[in-house]
């Protein structure tokens, strides 16, 4: 497979932290999927043009494609991809190039960001726990729950969550393209999911082999519809969290999904596979935490913060925080103390490079703050909690995300035929 570094721009001073392609990434791979099924898109929100010198895309170019699959590997970073996949990074030559994720670089607002086909300051859903003036809290966007949620989510409440979205959902009901989300069991039609479709068709499984299985089921259900087909796997961000990006665990479950996943695509009938293309990528990568880089806020740190901040919202290694009137520079001088060469301090006119024209808008300082805390490699930061969650047999939180370091923005991208890309 290709060794060349995904090129980025690194911050300014930091050789750790770097700014997000944003034409290179997630937010356009929905929609190339879309155009195989002959919905037009502007070509600047394709990847066609980093594509065509793929021999698996010039086969798919060639060929009538009636069903699109989008499998989501959440956190498999393109560093983890390269190291132990096999089956898969077998044909990413031919059938594979490396793209970049958003930033944060967090499940809620890079999933949202992969659906919509939009970046986070399109579609509105700029960070995991964010501020929404609509209920005037801060709404943790992976669970819609806010601190203060009692029972269930905010559906549950009955508030309208799709409201929090800024553009309509990237198909209407009224699409002849007919669109099935298949995502695990306890996710399925809850929290986050609500934010994904406007669409009945959200289907949960149990296991890997339920999801390939019901997979296989899908497409070989007769339609006269075009597909569209969309698989969201979390285990390997489970994983990472835990035993972290280096370990013969992480190994162990990413060989794991793809023999299954090449078990049952072979499975699938022959003319529905010469048919079907799928998409195989992830939302974000992961960093390792270490114990030298773990930054501790006091509970007196945190009440003496308060005199400064509205608000602090979170999105895993960034940290959102909302000043209050007149207190900004004293809120950006007492974080660049806190963390020192730990990470770096963003404010408003450094957000349009992160996340594009228009990132300094008000609406958007409104949800992710005026102030960003963002860690550097291996970097962590806890609030009224030292970060040891399990001291006795380290079966906590030793990897996560959110930030801007290569492991957690670049991600691997593979796409074929299904008859070609198992053959």
């Amino acid at each position: 497979m290709d060794e060349t570094p995904f090129p980025l721009k690194p911050l300014p001073d930091r050789d750790d932290l770097y700014f997000p392609d944003l034409d290179l990434n997630i937010s356009k791979v929905v929609p190339t999927a879309l155009s195989l099924l002959g919905m037009d898109f502007a070509k600047s929100r394709l990847l066609n043009n980093y594509l065509e010198q793929k021999e698996g895309w010039k086969i798919i170019k060639k060929s009538k494609i009636t069903k699109v699959i989008v499998l989501v590997l959440d956190a498999m970073g393109y560093e983890q991809f390269k190291r132990y996949s096999l089956l898969l990074k077998n044909r990413f030559r031919r059938n594979g190039v490396a793209i970049c994720s958003t930033f944060p670089t967090i499940t809620s607002s890079c999933m949202v960001t992969i659906h919509q086909g939009s970046m986070p300051i399109k579609h509105g859903i700029v960070g995991q726990k964010i501020r929404f003036s609509e209920i005037g809290n801060i709404v943790d966007t992976l669970t819609l729950r806010t601190k203060d949620t009692r029972f269930g989510d905010l559906t549950t409440a009955g508030v309208k969550v799709k409201h929090f979205l800024w553009e309509d959902f990237l198909l209407n009901e009224d699409s002849p393209i007919v669109c099935i989300d298949l995502l695990e069991n306890h996710i399925a039609n809850s929290g986050l999911s609500h934010l994904l479709h406007n669409h009945p068709h959200s289907i949960g499984y149990s296991s890997h082999v339920d999801c390939f299985a019901a997979a296989q089921r899908i497409l070989e259900t007769p339609t006269d519809h075009p597909l569209l087909l969309k698989m969201y796997i979390g285990s390997i961000d489970s994983i990472s969290h835990r035993y972290t990006t280096e370990s013969q665990t992480l190994e162990d479950e990413i060989r794991s999904i793809e023999d299954l996943l090449f078990k049952y695509l072979k499975r699938i009938d022959s003319k529905i596979a010469s048919e079907t293309v799928i998409f195989i990528t992830a939302d974000h990568g992961q960093e390792n935490l270490t114990p030298e880089k773990r930054i501790e806020v006091t509970t007196e740190e945190e009440d003496y913060l308060k005199n400064l901040l509205e608000a602090r919202g979170k999105s895993g290694r960034v940290t959102h925080l909302f000043s209050r009137p007149g207190k900004h520079e004293e809120v950006v001088q007492w974080f660049k103390e806190k963390i020192g060469d730990n990470g770096v301090i963003l404010t408003p006119e450094q957000y349009p490079e992160l996340m594009g024209k228009g990132a300094d808008s008000s609406k958007v300082i409104d949800r992710l703050g005026d102030v960003q805390v963002v860690l550097g490699k291996n970097a962590s930061i806890f609030f009224g909690h030292s970060g040891y969650y399990d001291p006795v047999f380290n079966l906590g939180l030793n990897a996560t995300h959110g930030s801007l370091s290569r492991n957690e923005l670049v991600v691997p991208l593979l796409f074929g035929r299904i008859d070609d890309l198992v053959k």
